[in-house]
């Protein structure tokens, strides 16, 4: 169901802005309280993530630092679009290519979601990749440090409750892949 705002922007500035990323400042005021407030959105390009699974099911994982957290994750494949117009597709192929060297002649699109609707504008659009091959060495970006994980499709579910899994994207991603291949088992059971 579609919801009118109830709040006017009475002006808007950009707060700061990166290659990859704007802060928007929108100050605004309530239509039918006295209220101005001011609030701040984060523009970011589109992401993708891919889920990669092999001729003999499992999937191609990837483990990296990631600096909000300060540690490494197990993740899947993924980026952002290179520019802003560009179409999540060719985003899937080139960063699967460059984290993993694997590819895939059979890509599905799974769908996306909001990735934070209370401060973000993008989305995140997950897609599956099956019957990936290695076709070359990975291509890094001189910022990446990116090893490579191969996981048994039907661990992945249990790794996710172990807590070995932790990026809510990446399980996203693994959830919609599992829901597309009819792959999600039985759920384990929560010990009281």
């Amino acid at each position: 169901m579609y919801m009118e705002s109830k709040w006017k922007i009475l002006g808007s500035s950009t707060e700061f802005k990166s290659p990859f990323m704007r802060l928007i400042a929108e100050h605004c005021s309530h239509l039918e309280r006295p209220l101005e407030y001011t609030f701040y959105r984060f523009e970011f390009k589109d992401w993708v993530n891919i889920v990669p699974i092999t001729p003999s099911g499992e999937v191609v994982m990837v483990r990296q630092h990631r600096w909000g957290t300060g540690s490494a994750t197990l993740e899947i494949p993924g980026g952002t679009l290179d520019f802003w117009e560009e179409e999540p597709l060719a985003a899937v192929r080139r960063e699967l290519l460059e984290e993993t060297g694997y590819d895939s002649e059979d890509i599905i699109y799974l769908g996306n979601v909001q990735v934070n609707p209370a401060i973000q504008n993008n989305l995140c659009h997950f897609f599956l990749a099956l019957g990936v091959t290695v076709h070359g060495e990975q291509e890094l970006d001189s910022t990446e440090d990116i090893t490579i994980e191969i996981v048994p499709l039907n661990q992945v579910i249990p790794m996710i409750m172990e807590g070995k899994i932790r990026h809510s994207l990446a399980i996203q991603s693994l959830l919609y892949a599992l829901l597309a291949l009819g792959e999600t088992g039985s759920w384990p059971k929560l010990e009281r």
